[in-house]
This record gives C-alpha cells, sequence and structure tokens, in this order.
C-alpha cells in the first residue's frame, strides 16, 4: 500500500484547503522518508489523524462511542479561525492511496467530509471511488464496512501510531498493552468479544422450550452453521497442509540457491550480459583500430619527424623569399632603365650625378639577390597549405592518435576482464538444470501463496457464515423468546464458543512464533551490541515477554535503562507489523520525544531507514535535526516539509523545506 496524496479542508489547524504529497521517491524503495517538521501545536498529530479519520471515521474514538459524541468531536475539528473570522461550518479529510489485492493494483479515493447547521447538528458523507469508479452503491455504514475490511483498525494501529503508542508498550507494567496489540493483529479482539456476547446469550436464554415452527427454523439454521463450520474446518485445515508444503518448497529452493551459487550461478546470470559487454568492447576497438589506421595513412607521420619538417619549412621559406627578392630585383632594373632614359638628354654630361641619384633612389635593389637553390619550387599558397598541414593538422592528428591507443589499450584490459568472466561461468549443461527447477520451484511457491490467500479467504468467509447463522439463530430466540427456552441456540452457542477457543489457540500458537523472530531481529538490530545474544520468549497465554541470554539467565524487562525500554517497545511494534503479513505505510507522530541521544541515534540510524517501503514521520525540532542525522537518513528522505503555525489567522501552512 502506498498513500499517494492527503487533502484536509478546514481541518483542525489547518485553515482551508491543503493537499500533501506523499508519495516516496526513487528507485525500489530507496528513498522511502516522508519527514515533517513542525513545533508543538504546528499540526502533526491533525496529520496522523486525519489518515485515521478518513479511514475509519467513529472508529478512532473507541469501539463504541455513541453518535452524539463522534458528532460532537467533528464538529470541535471543523477550524476555528483567530480572531473575529467566520467559522466555517464544514471540513473535510481526503485520502488518497495505491493497494494491491488479489494481484491486482487499485487506486482508492477516500473522502470523509461533514457539515454543522445552524443548530449544530453535524451531518456526515463518506464517498468511495475505486479506479475512478465511485462506489455509490455503498450505503454510509457498508462504505465504512468495506474500508474496515480493507484495512482493518487492530492492524492499523500496528502501523499509525505515535510516541504515546511506544510509551504504552515500554511503560505498561503488566502485559496488558501487548496483549491487546497481539489480539488485535490476530483478529482476537473480536473473537473473545463473540465469546463474552455468546455467554451472556447463554446465561439470558437458558430456560423455556421452542414450539415446533420455531424449532424446525431453529434446526435448520443449525444444519446451515454446522455445513459452514464443516468447510471452514476444512479450509483451515487444507491451509494449514499447504503451509507445510510452502515451507519444505522454501527449504528446497534455499538448497538450491545454494547449489546455484555454489556452481558459480552468479558467473552464470552474468554471462549473457558479459557476451553482450563484450561484443560491444570488440566492436569499439575494430572501429578505434580502422579510425587509427586511416589517421595513419594521413598527415599522423608528419608529426613524427619535427626536426625534418622543420628544415623542409626553413627550406621552403628561403625558396619563398629568393623568389620574391629577384622579382624586386628585375622591376627595379626596369624601373632604373626606364628613368635612367628619361633623364638622359636633360642631365648630359652629369651622368655620375645621374647614376648616384639612381643608385640612392633603388639601394640594393638593384643587387642582384643572394642565390638559393630552387629544391621544391611551390607556390606561396602551396606552402602555406603544407605549413598548416604540419604546425595545425599533424600534431592534431598525433594527439588524437595517443588518445585512441590509451582508449584502446582500456578496451584490451576490459575485454580480457570480460574473456576471464565468461571462462569462469560454469557450463550450460550442468547448471541450466539447477536453474529451471529453481524456476519451477518458484512458480510452485506463487501457486501455494495464492492457494493459502484463497483457502484463508474461503475460511474466513465459511466462519462469517457460521457467525451469521449464530446471529440468525439470536435473532429468532429474540423474536420468540416469550415462548422459547432456545435449546438449539444455546447449544450452537456453546459450540461456538469452544470453537473460537480452539481457533484463538491456533491463531495465537501460530502467530506467536513468528513475533518472536521479528522481534529478536529488530530487537538485536535496534539495540546494536548492547543485547544482540538475547532472544525473546512470548507467553502465549499471558503474553509476557521473557528476554535470555545464551546461558539461560533471564533478562527482566524492569532491568532496562528508560532508553531501551523504547527500543523494545518500537521493536515491539516493528515486529507486529511484519508478522501482520500487510505490506501498510508506517505514520510516526513525536517518534523520538522520549528518547536519549544514543537510542536516538540507533533509532534514526536502524529503524526509519527500514521501518516500511513508505515512512511518514513527524517531528519536533528536538527530535530529528536533519543536519545531524547520518548520511543513510539523508540519503532516505523523499519530501521535507515544515508546518507552520500563523498565530495571526489561527492556521498552520504546509511548506516543502524544513527547520
Amino acid at each position: 500500500m502506498i498513500l499517494n496524496t492527503l487533502k484536509m479542508g478546514n481541518f483542525r489547524v489547518y485553515r482551508g484547503d491543503h493537499e500533501i504529497d506523499l508519495r516516496p521517491e526513487g528507485p525500489s524503495g530507496a528513498k522511502p522518508i516522508i519527514l515533517f517538521g513542525g513545533l508543538n501545536g504546528a499540526g502533526k498529530t491533525s496529520i496522523l489523524t486525519a489518515v485515521r479519520l478518513t479511514l475509519y471515521g467513529r472508529r478512532i474514538l473507541g469501539a463504541k462511542v455513541p453518535s452524539e459524541e463522534y458528532h460532537r468531536y467533528l464538529s470541535d475539528c471543523i477550524h476555528k479561525p483567530a480572531g473575529s473570522e467566520r467559522i466555517p461550518n464544514s471540513a473535510y479529510v481526503r485520502l488518497n492511496f495505491s493497494d494491491s489485492r488479489g494481484g491486482r493494483q487499485h487506486e482508492y479515493d477516500v473522502v470523509r467530509s461533514w457539515f454543522r447547521d445552524t443548530s449544530g447538528a453535524v451531518t456526515e458523507n463518506l464517498q468511495i471511488t475505486r479506479d475512478d469508479e465511485v462506489l455509490s452503491h455503498l450505503s454510509h455504514d457498508q462504505a465504512q464496512s468495506f474500508l474496515n475490511d480493507l484495512i482493518p483498525l487492530g492492524i492499523a494501529d500496528l502501523f499509525f501510531f505515535d510516541g504515546e503508542k511506544i510509551a504504552e508498550l515500554a511503560e505498561s507494567k503488566g502485559n496488558a498493552a501487548l496483549a491487546d496489540a497481539i489480539q488485535r493483529l490476530l483478529g482476537l479482539d473480536l473473537v473473545n468479544r463473540l465469546r463474552a456476547d455468546l455467554g451472556v446469550y447463554i446465561r439470558n436464554h437458558s430456560k423455556g422450550r421452542l414450539p415446533e415452527a420455531i424449532r424446525r427454523e431453529a434446526e435448520a439454521l443449525e444444519a446451515d452453521y454446522e455445513r459452514c463450520y464443516s468447510r471452514y474446518q476444512h479450509e483451515l485445515e487444507g491451509k494449514e497442509a499447504l503451509e507445510d508444503q510452502l515451507h519444505n518448497l522454501r527449504a528446497d529452493i534455499a538448497q538450491l540457491e545454494q547449489k546455484i551459487e555454489a556452481h558459480g550461478g552468479a558467473w552464470y546470470e552474468n554471462q549473457a550480459a558479459e557476451r553482450e559487454r563484450m561484443e560491444r568492447q570488440l566492436a569499439d576497438q575494430e572501429a578505434i583500430r580502422g579510425r587509427i589506421r586511416s589517421l595513419k595513412g594521413s598527415l599522423y607521420p608528419l608529426a613524427l619527424a619535427p626536426t625534418a619538417l622543420d628544415g623542409l619549412l626553413a627550406q621552403l621559406d628561403a625558396e619563398s623569399n629568393y623568389r620574391k627578392q629577384r622579382v624586386t630585383h628585375q622591376a627595379a632594373k626596369r624601373q632604373a632603365k626606364a628613368l635612367r632614359k628619361e633623364l638622359e638628354s636633360a642631365l648630359q654630361g652629369q651622368e655620375a650625378l645621374l647614376e648616384g641619384a639612381i643608385e640612392k633612389a633603388f639601394g640594393k635593389s638593384l643587387k642582384p639577390p643572394k642565390r638559393v637553390e630552387m629544391v621544391h619550387d611551390l607556390s606561396d599558397s602551396e606552402i602555406e597549405q603544407l605549413r598548416h598541414q604540419i604546425t595545425v593538422e599533424a600534431p592534431k592528428q598525433k594527439q588524437e592518435v595517443d588518445e585512441l591507443e590509451k582508449r584502446l589499450e582500456g578496451l584490451r584490459h576490459e575485454i580480457s576482464e570480460c574473456a576471464a568472466n565468461l571462462e569462469r561461468a560454469p557450463d550450460e549443461q550442468r547448471i541450466k538444470p539447477l536453474y529451471e527447477k529453481l524456476h519451477e520451484a518458484q512458480l510452485k511457491q506463487g501457486r501455494l501463496n495464492s492457494r493459502i490467500e484463497e483457502q484463508r479467504e474461503n475460511a474466513k468467509r465459511e466462519l462469517r457464515s457460521a457467525m451469521d447463522c449464530i446471529r440468525k439463530l439470536r435473532k429468532l430466540e429474540a423474536e420468540h423468546q416469550h415462548q422459547s427456552d432456545n435449546v438449539h441456540a444455546i447449544g450452537m452457542a456453546k459450540t461456538v464458543r469452544e470453537m473460537l477457543t480452539g481457533y484463538s489457540n491456533r491463531a495465537k500458537a501460530s502467530k506467536i512464533s513468528e513475533l518472536e523472530n521479528h522481534f529478536s531481529e529488530s530487537f538485536k538490530r535496534l539495540s546494536r551490541k548492547d543485547h544482540e545474544e538475547l532472544t525473546p520468549k512470548i507467553d502465549p497465554n499471558t503474553f509476557g515477554v521473557e528476554l535470555a541470554y545464551s546461558d539461560g539467565k533471564v533478562l527482566e524487562r524492569e532491568q532496562l535503562s528508560a532508553g531501551e525500554k523504547q527500543i523494545y517497545a518500537t521493536a515491539m511494534l516493528e515486529a507486529l507489523g511484519k508478522a501482520s503479513g500487510l505490506r501498510l505505510p508506517v505514520i510516526i507522530d513525536t517518534p523520538l520525544g522520549r528518547l536519549d541521544s544514543k537510542h536516538r541515534s540507533n533509532i534514526v540510524d536502524n529503524y526509519f531507514t527500514n521501518a516500511s517501503h513508505q515512512v511518514v514521520l513527524l517531528s519536533t525540532d528536538t527530535e530529528i535535526e536533519l543536519e545531524k542525522t547520518p548520511q543513510n537518513f539523508k540519503d532516505s528522505v523523499s519530501k521535507l516539509y515544515a508546518l507552520t503555525f500563523n498565530s495571526l489567522n489561527g492556521g498552520t501552512s504546509v511548506q516543502r523545506g524544513y527547520f
């Protein structure tokens, strides 16, 4: 089960409409924690109350609370704003959650709303939507029964609780609190109530005789009861036989898994992935080799002879300069010749002056350049292109080749690893039969679980039918009590009481053994090394818990410190939740208020992150200081909410973040 969203409208301190996203994030439940922070009075408890009220209505106040008292409670839950602002006359709580039953996932949306008229009378409405379909065919009582069957209150109390619940278990002098929790877990509180009612019935109807017509009707009901009870026993015995099969099958599966592991199953399971990885690496290797070949056939070799290439560039520069100087010399000669020709007639007899002026004007340009041998005779554009290839492109290709060769070396190492892993994989002909047996056993396990659940539901149905026969018989007797002594009904009531006693004993024995195992694991984990050698034993009659060391010495609960008692109670609640067999979210209000720093750290480190697939924590600023929590706790937090009370308007706001 996953709580998706909680909506509240004018509910207690929550003024107006509020919607809170409770869905955990992260893959496979990696971040299960939704953390609320708020000072005392900011509305933490109201969130827990809203969830419980949405689901259970009147029953959160007790089993037999009168309607008038419940309606007063609802009226008190309507928000009361500060100052002179008008008081609302209605409120609602709305819970959206997802749940899997019978292999199918359903989304439920439950809205509980109420209205207070001018006379103060309260009218309540309950609406349930399943997979976007309103269950309009259900009356109010039927809708409540539907929710009670979906998540029994006795079970929910083990998952939705506050610090007082922990304190109740921790400080209880006797075993009453634990006995009540176990009886709720098993549904024995209802069984005991029915047994008590039957006792009253027997005492009140022990005289008189039924008339013939009524006796025949009573006998028919008795026969129906016998048939239902016989079928109930048959289903119960069948379930127990299947559970024995399941126990043996689980042992077989564990043995197969050990064999597979011993034969290198882990390598076999990764074989396909390793082969695929190796194929990718070989393809990458070939692509890199092809690229290297291409680069080495291009300009890459030029980067291998830098000295020779420096000489080549110097020669090319010299040839280019010589060619330019020769062109300049030829042009200067032509210009000097033309100038001389122009000035000779005007400067006759002054030839020396003329030659001096020409020499001065053209200078060295008239002198032929020093000859350079034209080895390559390339144009300037060809020289620049070659220079770019030598100084830019060739070094770039060399760098790429160097990087590719490094990658190639890494690939060679990875390919070698893959090859070694593939060699470690066992022969398929030897290990495949083991996997086939394991797969077949796991399928059988799934079928057995389904059949056990089916038989459990059948047994519950037949038991309800048997109880229905008793109720009808009681009704019949009530209608004719003035003329009958209810002999048959009294006999039936006695039989049912005996049957309920047997059922109670069998259920207790089975669940208490499971509970002991869960409690042992939880207590050792939460107390860490303090009491890891302790083994719990629960008395099925008194529900007393005995903690014994390996040498037989018993540690009395009174010998535990206050912090250890809190650890004890938390471990017991966790164990009770696991023993219920349901995957429900955990909601804890003020979870650490009574713990010292040492045991508080144990709970934060080892409980909250593992308590469930969804954990809603409602904390004060002194309980969980986020910056001081360990990293594994921080990594497990999906969402942070801060609850801030505004004294001016008398309402609490919900914002993302923390203190």
